[in-house]
């Protein structure tokens, strides 16, 4: 019962993160729901998260395949790196992360468009990404608390 309310959720999750990209391009509303999968310590949820949400943003960017494992890839060691050095269920946590993720998310972008000889505007970029930095926390914030806290711990 407690998988298939999880895979319930995630579904669900994954349907609202995607009507947020629609409306607010640029940003990977997907970000919030792996950081909290990640604080989970769920390993086989988050390898499968990782998978889907690579597939997604891979079939949805402009960019050629590989930024969105980079993307994730790097939000895994971020993770991972910072949370020797905070404590990863803490609010402030999430906020240090999400600063970190959007500085990421314009350092990729920036390679990524360099690589493909695409054209970039910096203050567009810019802009998107202190929208990713900032909507992080509150995404993670809205999913944290209205999740079936039953289903998750156990």
């Amino acid at each position: 019962m407690k998988a298939s309310i999880r895979i319930l959720w995630w579904a669900t999750y994954i349907a609202g993160a995607l009507i947020v990209q629609q409306n607010i391009p640029g940003v990977d509303a997907l970000v919030p729901g792996f950081l909290l999968s990640l604080q989970e310590r769920k390993t086989w949820q988050s390898v499968w998260l990782f998978c889907i949400f690579v597939l997604i943003q891979e079939g949805a960017g402009s960019l050629t395949f590989g930024s969105a494992v980079l993307w994730y890839s790097g939000q895994v060691w971020l993770f991972h790196v910072s949370q020797r050095f905070f404590v990863a269920e803490n609010i402030l946590f999430v906020f240090m992360l999400s600063a970190v993720l959007g500085t990421y998310h314009f350092l990729l972008t920036w390679l990524m468009c360099s690589v493909q000889n695409l054209p970039l505007e910096f203050a567009l970029l810019a802009r998107e990404s202190m929208i990713q930095a900032a909507i992080i926390p509150l995404i993670w914030g809205l999913a944290y608390f209205i999740r079936p806290k039953a289903a998750f711990n156990g």
